[in-house]
């Protein structure tokens, strides 16, 4: 029997990125990729996956806007790269949306993050999963309700049906700018999401999901919030936070699903998905 893991990496796990901007030790990039390595295999160890199998896409950015189509989806169970006995890490699937259908065991799809959600939906009815990373940008360009609309267009599915886990991110209590932010182009949602306070603007990311979610039809009882707010939660990595002057906290975690057989999975996150 398949089921659900959901999994996230927090500082105790260690860097779960490339980048050799984070590392303040003088590393080589062989050597990064080598603790990286060695990091994911034992988060995967920690959740019941092989840490090389883990799928991390290309998104888009503000400095690539036009690398592919907004809402673009892959369906991994589509790809022949995912059947093979190689490491995926470093595999580009240039797209916004991962999906996977039930079917596909022991393959993950996951992205590094810092402050921003990843959120992971599931149909309940056929299984299939989808995930994206939304980044306040990608909120403003309705990422959310894009990823509804891949479950849609690969299951057929309904509204009502989506479950939604929505992973550790930085609180709309926390995380603020001292400008009103220039990406904040969607006065639908931005105007009861972003605050002012003492010369300060607030973003709450969560509060603007939700509304997303519920311009689709999406059930506030379907949606669950993981309660880590990665700003002032001192186990997770946090732009923020670094920004402000914790540098502890400049890094990625990494934030994931996919399916397992019930004999591997050692632990998961998301209630709802169980």
């Amino acid at each position: 029997m398949e089921e659900v893991v959901i999994f996230q990496s927090t500082i105790k796990n260690g860097l779960m990125t490339n980048q050799a901007r984070f590392y303040r030790e003088r590393m080589t990039k062989e050597e990064i990729l080598q603790d990286v390595y060695k990091r994911r295999m034992e988060l995967g160890h920690e959740y019941g996956f092989d840490g090389r199998k883990i799928m991390v896409p290309l998104q888009k950015n503000a400095n690539n806007k036009d690398l592919y189509p907004d809402g673009k989806y892959i369906v991994l169970n589509d790809t022949d790269v995912v059947y093979q006995d190689i490491d995926l890490w470093d595999i580009d699937l240039p797209c916004d949306i991962m999906v996977i259908k039930k079917g596909l065991t022991g393959v993950m799809m996951a992205y590094p993050t810092a402050d921003c959600p990843v959120i992971i939906m599931k149909d309940k009815k056929s299984g299939t999963l989808a995930m994206a990373h939304c980044s306040a940008e990608g909120i403003d360009r309705f990422l959310p309700t894009l990823i509804a609309d891949s479950l849609l267009q690969v299951s057929n599915t309904k509204d009502h049906d989506i479950m939604v886990y929505v992973g550790p991110s930085a609180s709309g209590k926390s995380y603020f700018y001292n400008t009103y932010p220039k990406w904040a182009i969607n006065d639908k949602i931005w105007k009861y999401c972003i605050k002012e306070k003492d010369g300060k603007f607030y973003i709450d990311m969560r509060k603007a999901i939700i509304m997303e979610m519920a311009l689709r039809n999406i059930p506030y009882e379907n949606i669950e919030f993981s309660k880590v707010d990665t700003i002032t939660n001192p186990a997770y990595y946090s732009n923020n936070a670094a920004f402000n002057g914790d540098t502890r906290k400049n890094g990625r975690m990494l934030v994931g699903t996919g399916y397992l057989e019930e004999k591997d999975l050692v632990k998961t996150y998301g209630i709802k998905f169980r």
